[in-house]
């Protein structure tokens, strides 16, 4: 991995969409949090990119969009992905991507990638995308 200094916000590297990252989970917010009790706190929790931009892949953006991935399948929402652990994805238990809490993080905090999502997963992350923003399909 080609990073800058920590002191920089720089990242050179390209960040493509359905790529499975890992973050201090301190960094990812669950708004609902604030009003729960029971969020288990884990070193790293794993993200996936869910845009397909140019900024990506640009040094000068310092941000990329992700989703947080989580394992309480019983928790679903009508804007998580629910999947299946696959090879090459990097999770290891049915996961829920939860777009409805998809946020901004600095891509230098983001190590990885770890995982990728499979051509079939794609598919599924991007018509869920699509029905979230009204078009039907």
């Amino acid at each position: 991995m080609e990073t800058n200094p920590i002191d920089s916000p720089i990242d050179i590297r390209i960040f493509n969409y359905g790529e499975i990252y890992m973050i201090k989970d301190k960094l990812v917010s669950f708004p609902e949090s604030r009003y729960t009790s029971g969020r288990t706190l884990h070193d790293k929790r794993m993200v996936c990119i869910i845009h397909h931009c140019e900024s990506n892949g640009n040094k000068h953006i310092w941000t990329v969009n992700a989703a947080p991935l989580s394992t309480r399948t019983d928790m679903k929402r009508d804007t998580d992905l629910e999947l299946e652990p696959e090879e090459g994805n990097y999770f290891n238990r049915k996961s829920l991507i939860r777009l409805g809490a998809a946020q901004p993080f600095l891509k230098v905090d983001l190590e990885g990638p770890v995982g990728k999502l499979n051509t079939g997963q794609l598919m599924l992350l991007s018509a869920l995308q699509l029905k979230l923003a009204g078009i039907d399909i």
